[in-house]
């Protein structure tokens, strides 16, 4: 299997971590993409004509796109599955985490973009407006959090996990863990599983 994949992308990093947990990371070759909505892969955008990572290319030639598919995909085929719980309601609870999880890494990458364009008069207050939503959305999994077990660590530990690891790369000064000692004494757990450590982000 090959996996369009970067080393700064919490979608791939989803991917890769889920990987890892399921024993498939040493069955990936992780082909690392640059992805530009100016500049387009050639090669990616050959195999996915939305141009996106994370793109997972099977062994048959089949390929498949978006993190939640993939990370289902690999789960299915890992022997033992386990991220994806099968049985109501786990499976929409570990859905709904997910969701959350995924929707602020969404926020935090356009969040991210905006502070590149200065030249924008409406900046600060799209800045501001994404500062908010992730407070608030941390405030409301702070007080979630209280009794989640470090050692669950299905697809919806996974993505909040990749989100905060996200937000200490690109957004250190935020200073999440402020206020949110659930939150902080959660993450502290589960960042230091091996597959956590496995797949840190690398700043260029």
């Amino acid at each position: 299997m090959k996996l369009y994949w970067s080393s700064r992308s919490p979608f791939a990093r989803k991917v890769s971590l889920a990987a890892c947990e399921l024993g498939l990371l040493e069955r990936m070759e992780l082909v690392p993409t640059v992805v530009s909505i100016l500049k387009p892969d050639a090669a990616l955008l050959a195999l996915n004509p939305l141009s996106m990572i994370p793109t997972l290319v099977l062994d048959d030639g089949a390929v498949m796109h978006d993190s939640l598919v993939i990370c289902e995909y690999l789960d299915m085929i890992s022997g033992k599955p386990r991220l994806f719980p099968q049985q109501q309601p786990a499976r929409a609870e570990a859905l709904s985490r997910h969701a959350t999880g995924q929707a602020l890494m969404e926020t935090l990458v356009r969040w991210f973009g905006e502070r590149k364009r200065g030249d924008d008069p409406l900046q600060p207050a799209y800045i501001q407006a994404h500062r908010d939503k992730f407070n608030r959305t941390l405030d409301a999994v702070n007080a979630a959090c209280k009794n989640w077990p470090a050692a669950r660590f299905d697809i919806g530990d996974i993505a909040v996990a990749v989100l905060l690891t996200y937000a200490d790369f690109r957004f250190e000064q935020e200073q999440w863990r402020q206020g949110r000692d659930h939150l902080a004494h959660w993450f502290a757990q589960v960042e230091q599983r091996a597959s956590m450590r496995a797949t840190a982000f690398v700043a260029p």
